[in-house]
């Protein structure tokens, strides 16, 4: 049976094959049209993965489409009559798919089906279902508790289910918006000045410059925790009638907005985040205890936005709520199709088939089509018959190197396919990549990529940690070693990298511990800020020459830039 798996209505729109149960290619649109969290129907990662599967769409036997257009109207109609009254409530409910969900669903099938020509059966499939089959049906788990968290999709906000074998149940779910945690995160990202949604990822990182414990009672004024795990928000602290997310009663605990120009690390700035970030760590942690109570299980799959928050994922194994904890790498919207075509799958009936032992489903480029794109860009290049140790030499040498090697990665981390590579045992490589590579603000960290048998000796936990999701603690032995990976709380945001999963990017980290003394590499995501990660050599290419990077490594050709005198 050949299922596309598509997400078309929401952003991060993506497109996933599984035949027979498999995963056969999965890619983001943003890495084609070059809108990072695109809301652009996925036609052209669509057609990626059936040119990866060698199908034509009239083969397609299925196409599930994440999301349902018919819920998510309940779900507002329900939100409408219970927030009625709030002097917000008509804005709110104008900006929810109450208004906007019917027209998607209708457009999205419209297209399939006049525009691509497709005559085949159609399905959807709830969204937090999406999240949660794309968690557990790509775990190596036989049965497992599965925790949803985003913001808000199909009208909820949070999901609590249970795995086993090739079903999933839901025993419990909570509404948006007054259950959303991701929702309370991103009014407090519009309120230091970064976009919600989008930059949840820079709370994160400036909340270790500040102080929590000075703003956490002010974030349990409009944030309660029951005893028994449930997650609820004052609304009126976080919402009005205009198009801002925080509310006057808001700003009147946390003061002003940030200003353009102002510096977030300022400890007005950066104690609020980091609150947000305690709060956001007690909500998960609430919510996990009380998924293991309901469910009984040892084990734990997660997706959703929240779900990408590294730090309060690495909080829950610390805790040790749950025996093991795996978490999808492309957890945000991204993997509603992922989850859409492994659903469809099992609800026809398909057993199991598929773990996701890495990430590596994107495409890969030719190596006579890699060299052209060079020639074309008429640089100046070298070819190699080992590229893992052409870009040791390069970055032990100090150099900063772009690498495109092999299938790109899906989500939104690089883990060794699209990535800038740098020394970590040079404390200046944080601020040169911030600023003269990636073009983005100081305080932001770097995450580092270590082979597995070495990662105990650097790291606390340590342990397997292949899709960078989870921060642990850097030995106290080993910060001076690894100063630029290491944040300023002396955490680290570990991808973990054995042969099986990549030989090429293991074989780079061995033949750099050789030279450095540690296996250990600064891994970057490979574009600049606000784009998405390369896709194709010219993007790589373009990268490149317009940025501070000293190599590029791609494929089997090493270019290089002149160095600079003084």
């Amino acid at each position: 049976m050949k299922i596309l798996g598509l997400n078309a209505a929401s952003h991060n729109t993506s497109a996933t094959l599984v035949v027979d149960g498999r995963l056969i290619a999965f890619v983001e649109e943003e890495r084609f049209n070059r809108e990072k969290y695109t809301m652009a129907f996925p036609e052209k990662s669509l057609q990626y993965c059936l040119d990866e599967g060698g199908l034509a769409l009239s083969e397609i036997d299925l196409v599930a489409f994440a999301g349902e257009p018919s819920t998510e109207i309940v779900q507002s109609m329900i939100g409408a009559l219970r927030l009625a009254g709030r002097p917000w409530y008509r804005t709110w409910l104008r900006n929810q798919a109450l208004v906007t969900g019917a027209f998607k669903g209708t457009r999205q099938v419209r297209r399939l089906r006049g525009r691509l020509g497709y005559t085949g059966a159609v399905r959807t499939v709830n969204h937090h279902l999406c999240h949660a089959s794309s968690a557990f049906h790509c775990s190596p788990y036989e049965s497992a508790a599965i925790l949803t968290l985003d913001a808000q999709g199909d009208g909820l906000a949070t999901g609590i289910y249970v795995g086993e074998g090739s079903q999933i149940k839901k025993v419990e779910s909570f509404g948006f918006p007054e259950h959303s945690i991701g929702h309370m995160y991103d009014v407090v990202a519009e309120w230091l000045g970064f976009r919600p949604v989008l930059d949840a990822g820079k709370v994160m990182g400036l909340a270790s410059y500040g102080d929590g414990a000075t703003q956490i009672a002010k974030f349990e004024r409009f944030c309660t925790i029951t005893n028994d795990g449930i997650v609820r928000f004052d609304l009126d602290r976080m919402k009005h009638e205009h198009n801002a997310q925080s509310s006057e009663r808001f700003i009147e605990l946390f003061g002003p907005p940030r200003a353009l120009g102002e510096d977030p690390t300022e400890p007005r700035f950066a104690d609020v985040a980091a609150g947000a970030q305690a709060m956001l760590e007690r909500a998960v942690l609430a919510l996990a205890r009380r998924a293991r109570e309901l469910t009984g299980q040892s084990r734990l799959c997660m997706a959703g936005g929240v779900a990408l928050n590294s730090v309060a994922n690495g909080k829950i194994c610390n805790e040790g709520i749950f025996d093991e904890v795996w978490v999808q790498p492309a957890a945000n919207d991204a993997g509603l199709a992922l989850g859409a075509g492994l659903q469809a799958w099992h609800d026809a009936g398909g057993e199991r088939r598929f773990v996701m032992e890495h990430a590596y489903w994107g495409p890969d480029t030719a190596t006579d089509e890699v060299r052209a794109a060079i020639e074309v860009a008429k640089a100046v290049y070298r070819e190699v018959d080992d590229p893992s140790q052409a870009a040791a030499e390069l970055v032990a040498d100090g150099k900063i190197v772009g690498w495109y090697q092999g299938r790109s990665e899906v989500g939104p981390r690089s883990l060794g396919g699209r990535s800038i590579l740098a020394d970590p045992c040079r404390a200046e490589m944080k601020a040169i990549v911030n600023r003269y590579v990636k073009h983005r603000e100081p305080f932001r960290p770097f995450a580092p990529s270590c082979v597995l048998e070495d990662a105990d000796r650097w790291f606390e936990r340590g342990g397997p940690s292949p899709f960078m999701l989870k921060v642990w603690s850097v030995k106290p032995e080993a910060r001076e070693r690894l100063p630029a990976i290491t944040h300023v709380d002396g955490s680290a945001r570990l991808q973990t990298v054995t042969a099986e999963q990549h030989p090429l990017y293991h074989r780079y980290l061995v033949d750099l511990g050789r030279r450095t003394g540690i296996a250990c590499t600064l891994n970057t995501s490979f574009n600049i800020r606000g784009e998405p990660i390369v896709n194709t050599p010219m993007d790589a290419l373009k990268c490149y020459f317009t940025t501070g990077l000293d190599a590029l490594v791609i494929d089997r050709f090493v270019l290089e830039k002149p160095a600079t005198a003084g």
